[in-house]
């Protein structure tokens, strides 16, 4: 049987330099968990937009990477962004990040 925790997320933002000085940036997120977890981004509590473009790499038996790509413009005007797991496994989890700059 699988434990029934909940997973544990690591959410990694791009820094100052790197939204200042390119044109696209990146958001990474860990969810580390015993499931095939279905990872979804908000931005400012909203699905991204359309131009907004996420991956999903594929997972390995404990996590599961996710990558969040929008253009630095558009990183600028954001006030959170948040990684969200769910499974019918477990309660849905989130980590939310403060990037107003």
């Amino acid at each position: 049987a699988f434990p029934s925790s909940t997973p544990s997320i690591h959410l990694e933002t791009p820094t100052f330099r790197t939204v200042m000085t390119q044109t696209e940036v990146t958001a990474t997120c860990v969810v580390h968990s015993a499931y095939d977890a279905k990872v979804t981004w908000l931005l400012d509590g909203k699905d991204p937009t359309s131009r907004t473009k996420v991956n999903q790499a594929s997972s390995t038996t404990q996590s599961i990477s996710s990558n969040l790509t929008l253009p630095s413009s558009q990183w600028k005007t954001l006030n959170t962004i948040t990684c969200r797991a769910e499974h019918r496994c477990f309660n849905s989890t989130e980590k939310t990040s403060n990037v107003k700059g």
